[in-house]
């Protein structure tokens, strides 16, 4: 009986020392797991953290969506740009888009990606082209949805069409009468007076397509050079004395009287070119606008403690209406279009002022009141080399130029 119980005890005994060996390597076992899981979700969650990172400074307007076309997402951008889109809303109930509602349902149903073009609100309405990608090897379908916005490239593709669509119609113009002209100028019974008559009209006619097609050339190159810091430096002064010479003789033939009221040197951001550009065409605007016996007067100074140039040009003339008066600096836009006609303006003029001016980080503004003349004011930033000495007698205005 004894010798059963001590087997009894022995296995017993080994039973439980198998048991706490078992245990021991259960909690060991068990350690290693929970630290293994530990890490693997430490991992995950770093990898969360670095996706939603990298989602969140993508450089468009991006959101994420769920199944059912819930926005689970939305990167820093689409959030300032669509600030009353948040998590948890709808595709349709956030932009109020039906159509942007079934391509985000069609590209969840049958996974295919989506491109097309958006009117959607904002600040205001603006044009954006949207992708639609449908996220591949997830468990539940989702899709990510990226905004670009492209209202700035639709409007200057509008204008570029609109530009054409008017150089056509003043090609047409100047070509159809000298064409008439110098099909009459081929009957050999027309008398010499009315011979002479019409060369010179045909003469005029040329006139005006060379100016016209100067001035598209000198915008079509302004727009296709890329913009860079300014390294010339022009004096005003120079450019003012320069036009005031050279159309001398068109002021005298519409009785106009040019003064000048210019410091020196008044120094601006401006090739030599272009600053004689921007002052012939205020001044010929001028003449040929402010009409017989009237008086104009050129001005540039450099204000706000030599920060800024300043080009004015005043005339007391019949002034501007004042529904015309936002639109002058538009290309090709007339206030008076026979008159211009007339006078052989070209319609782009005050436009190609506008765009120098802005080019270089300035502004041209105009204020007109019928009966009291108008003023044309062009500001540029003075450059730098010249900005660190105040020209002489320069005059610390009350404004800066407004954008």
């Amino acid at each position: 009986m004894i010798p059963i119980l001590i087997i009894v005890c022995v296995v017993a005994i080994v039973s439980a020392t198998a048991a706490v060996a078992s245990a021991r390597r259960a909690r060991a076992d068990g350690a290693r797991i929970g630290a293994e899981c530990a890490r693997v979700r430490l991992l995950v969650e770093s990898e969360i953290a670095r996706r939603t990172a990298a989602f969140d400074v993508l450089p468009v307007a991006a959101l994420r969506l769920d199944g059912g076309a819930t926005i689970r997402e939305i990167n820093a951008l689409a959030r300032d740009k669509f600030p009353h889109v948040t998590v948890g809303q709808g595709i349709l109930s956030s932009f109020g888009e039906h159509r942007f509602a079934d391509e985000v349902a069609a590209a969840l149903v049958d996974g295919e990606p989506r491109d097309f073009d958006q009117r959607l609100f904002a600040d205001e309405r603006r044009t954006y082209r949207v992708s639609v990608q449908p996220v591949i090897g997830t468990t539940e379908r989702e899709v990510l949805v990226f905004l670009i916005d492209f209202t700035d490239a639709v409007a200057y593709q509008e204008l570029r069409s609109q530009f054409s669509a008017n150089v056509s119609h003043e090609l047409r113009t100047p070509l159809t009468g000298l064409a008439g002209l110098i099909e009459a100028l081929g009957d050999p019974d027309m008398d010499p007076v009315t011979h002479a008559r019409f060369v010179d009209r045909a003469a005029s006619e040329i006139q005006r397509l060379v100016a016209l097609i100067t001035d598209v050339l000198f915008l079509s190159e302004l727009e296709a050079t890329e913009w860079s810091a300014p390294a010339a430096r022009t004096d005003a002064r120079v450019a003012i004395d320069n036009a005031v010479e050279a159309l001398g003789d068109v002021a005298a033939e519409h009785g106009v009287t040019v003064g000048v009221d210019a410091d020196a040197p008044v120094w601006t951001p401006l090739t030599e070119r272009m600053a004689t550009t921007v002052v012939q065409n205020l001044v010929e605007n001028a003449v040929k606008y402010g009409g017989s016996g009237s008086t104009i007067v050129i001005t540039a100074r450099t204000v706000r403690d030599g920060r800024w140039a300043e080009i004015i040009c005043t005339d007391d003339g019949p002034g501007i209406p004042e529904r015309h008066l936002p639109h002058i600096f538009e290309r090709f836009y007339r206030a008076d279009a026979s008159r211009s006609k007339r006078l052989g303006g070209t319609g782009l003029g005050l436009s190609i002022v506008k765009h120098i001016a802005e080019r270089f980080g300035g502004v041209a503004e105009a204020s007109s009141r019928e009966g009291f003349g108008t003023t044309i004011t062009v500001r540029l930033p003075v450059p730098p080399a010249a900005a660190a000495v105040p020209a002489p007698g320069a005059e610390d205005a009350s404004r800066a130029p407004t954008r």
